[in-house]
């Protein structure tokens, strides 16, 4: 594992910037998994991901046009509005220093999100996007920090 500060996380980000984005799903909850990138291989349980992925999790979101909010992580209709994001390049990633609190720049559109957590009193963190970086293995975490991991072995950090 290691800390890296936004304009770190914006260098390993920077390789992605313009490619569309596919399967933006709703997960568990109002959890947002979306692929980007050439597809890799089916993983043990058939699912097929982007060499690039977004997960957020434990984190509240709004789904924003240049006007008006398309959804909250609360809504109803999450699916519907998610569905805006398909095929829409990310155009820019903006990590707000200290909290962490991120915006997904698609074009016309932002994936705001907000963490809901910074850590609980035994100190364990709750990380609130994961992006696994290019097929690579890596994987960029916001949580209480900023942190690269390899997503093939435990993160003691988070």
């Amino acid at each position: 594992m290691t800390t890296v500060t936004p304009e770190q996380a914006r260098l390993r980000i920077a390789p992605l910037l313009g490619l569309p984005a596919w399967r933006v799903e709703r997960g568990w909850g109002s959890f947002v998994d979306v692929q980007f990138g050439d597809p890799l291989p089916p993983d043990r349980d058939g699912t097929v991901r982007g060499r690039w992925h977004l997960w957020v999790m434990m984190a509240a979101w709004r789904l924003e046009s240049t006007d008006h909010v398309l959804a909250g992580s609360e809504d109803t209709h999450l699916q519907q509005a998610l569905d805006h994001l398909e095929g829409r390049p990310l155009t820019d990633v903006l990590i707000t220093p200290g909290t962490l609190a991120t915006t997904f720049e698609f074009d016309t559109l932002r994936l705001r999100t907000f963490p809901l957590h910074r850590a609980d009193p035994d100190g364990h963190e709750y990380d609130h996007w994961l992006l696994w970086l290019d097929g690579t293995g890596d994987v960029l975490v916001a949580g209480s920090r900023l942190r690269i991991v390899r997503g093939d072995e435990p993160d003691e950090g988070g």
